[in-house]
Parts: C-alpha cells; sequence; structure tokens
C-alpha cells in the first residue's frame, strides 16, 4: 500500500524529510515514552534495510518529520531537488509490518534551438 509520494524540496534534500501527516495511522503508534520519536525500518530498492528515526514536530501544525539517517539515504542515492520518494507499507504475516521506499529521478528535458 502506498503511503505517500512526493517530489523532494531543497530543505528535504538539506535536513529531513516531512511526512504528511496523514500518514500517522499507517505508523507505528506515538507514545508518551516516543519523545525522542520512533525507529522506521525501511527497505530501499537494493533491499538495504535504513533505520529512520520519526519524530512527531508539535507546532501551529503537527508534522512528522524523518531526521537521524534521512541525509546518509539522500547522499548514498545521491537525490536532487525535484526527485520523488515514495514510501509504501508491506504487512507480512510472518516478518510484521515493513516500510519500503522508492527513488524516482526527476526528469529534465531540454529544448534546444537550432
Amino acid at each position: 500500500m502506498q503511503l505517500f509520494a512526493r517530489a523532494l524540496t531543497s530543505i528535504e534534500v538539506e535536513r529531513r524529510l516531512i511526512l504528511p501527516i496523514d500518514c500517522l495511522p499507517a505508523l507505528p503508534r506515538f507514545e508518551a515514552s516516543h519523545e525522542n520519536g520512533i525507529t522506521l525500518q525501511v527497505m530501499d530498492d537494493v533491499e538495504i534495510l535504513w533505520n529512520f528515526r520519526c519524530k512527531k514536530r508539535n507546532g501551529a501544525a503537527d508534522r512528522l518529520a524523518i531526521e537521524t539517517d534521512w541525509i546518509q539515504f539522500v547522499n548514498s542515492k545521491k537525490l536532487r531537488s525535484g526527485d520523488i520518494v515514495a514510501f509504501y507499507k508491506d504487512d507480512d504475516r510472518v516478518s510484521g509490518t515493513l516500510c519500503k521506499i522508492e527513488v524516482k529521478r526527476r526528469t529534465c528535458i531540454y529544448n534546444k534551438e537550432l
């Protein structure tokens, strides 16, 4: 099940990934003991398991943000602003819930005048 897909902004490439708040029901529950966030195990396209720390950021609008290990992921995939990431939730009866991430490069079409 796809949770969301979005084009990355420059802030998301440089600092943290902001998740849509409507993803909250699909994630493990945030309890009072999770002040520092929860760990999301996310598998990429080459089956590397990433342990992203997801935090619930309170303020004018509640937001979910992936911070820990996000920049390492961005650097390893050489992501740029405009690239698209998609998150999926995969429920497996044996291994439990696992999230997957897919990356699509932005496409640039150049018009050349002759």
